[in-house]
């Protein structure tokens, strides 16, 4: 691991790192994808409020639990405070502000928890498509909602590999994982999890360590 890790010096420059605990790769992706708004068009702000526009219609067709009204608004609301934000203020006073927002756990939270509840609806409604990443369907876990309720929307839950894969095919937000492991593979391991044909769309790089994910930035 330690080997690799040197090896990022060539392409990354620093990383964020951010807590440890089951929502790290909500609150990594999610503050990544934020930050670099202020370098794009209020153009991206509603391509991503477009896209979760089916997903009330599919909540209601499912058993799930949570006000998924409540933190949709909360969501859209944070977004719509970013593209203000990023009107008034410049790139580092952006980044501040965004800083300073994501310490407060009480909003913050809403927005993890919407992303959970997103990914859980994606999760149900396109079964097939995930149930390959589900090992635990068919042995004692009935069907997707279970698996949701147990392993996707409980806030200590860590998120497994179908869950970076159904948020970023709802959001249709460029994912990049870079993996640092203990495999006698040398070179790093860079997992494309979703990639987007609209170059427009700021790509979200992330460093995964065993357990955790923190936020890694490329050098410019």
């Amino acid at each position: 691991m330690k080997d690799k890790a040197k090896k990022l010096l060539a392409n990354y420059s620093e990383y964020r790192k951010v807590p440890g605990d089951g929502s790290c790769f909500y609150r990594s992706f999610i503050y990544s994808y934020l930050e670099q708004l202020v370098k794009v068009s209020h153009e991206e702000e509603l391509r991503l409020l477009g896209a979760l526009e089916p997903m009330w219609e599919k909540f209601q067709r499912l058993h799930l639990p949570g006000s998924y009204s409540d933190l949709h608004d909360a969501f859209v609301g944070f977004i719509l405070e970013c593209m203000e934000q990023k009107q008034k203020l410049s790139v580092r006073g952006y980044q501040e502000w965004l800083f300073q927002e994501s310490q407060n756990e009480q909003k913050f939270a809403n927005i993890l928890l919407y992303l959970r509840l997103v990914t859980a609806i994606e999760i149900c409604t396109e079964v097939e498509t995930f149930k390959s990443y589900i090992t635990e369907l068919g042995q004692g876990m009935p069907d997707a909602i279970g698996y949701c309720l147990e392993e996707v929307l409980p806030v200590e839950e860590d998120a497994q590999q179908v869950n970076l894969t159904a948020l970023t095919n709802v959001l249709q937000v460029p994912l990049r994982v870079v993996n640092i492991d203990v495999s006698p593979i040398e070179e790093l391991n860079i997992h494309i999890i979703y990639e987007s044909p609209d170059s427009s769309v700021p790509t979200v790089t992330l460093l995964y360590r065993p357990g955790h994910y923190d936020i890694i930035y490329e050098k410019s």
